[in-house]
């Protein structure tokens, strides 16, 4: 039986992880689109200057492909442990 392979809190897990590689890469080809959703964000219109919204909603798809990519390759708690896991003690 499959569920006493994976538990279901893994096949969920790469389920949402298959479904946030296409919403990542449609954030990237429809910036204009979710810039219109969503407003102006002033934080980054402020640190990439004219237009950083856009700028900011595509590295934003790409870091959600990308996660998503390494969560389901199996990288992305080393990745964490590496980079965010200094920051906690005790981890």
């Amino acid at each position: 039986m499959i569920y006493r392979i994976f538990p279901i809190t893994v096949l969920f897990g790469y389920m949402i992880a298959w479904l946030l590689i296409p919403a990542g890469i449609l954030m990237i080809i429809y910036s204009d689109r979710v810039v219109h959703f969503t407003g102006e964000v002033p934080f980054a219109e402020k640190w990439f200057g004219g237009g950083g919204t856009y700028t900011f909603i595509k590295l934003l798809g790409l870091a959600i492909t990308l996660l998503s990519f390494m969560w389901i390759a199996g990288g992305l708690g080393d990745f964490l442990d590496s980079t965010v896991g200094k920051l906690v003690p005790g981890m």
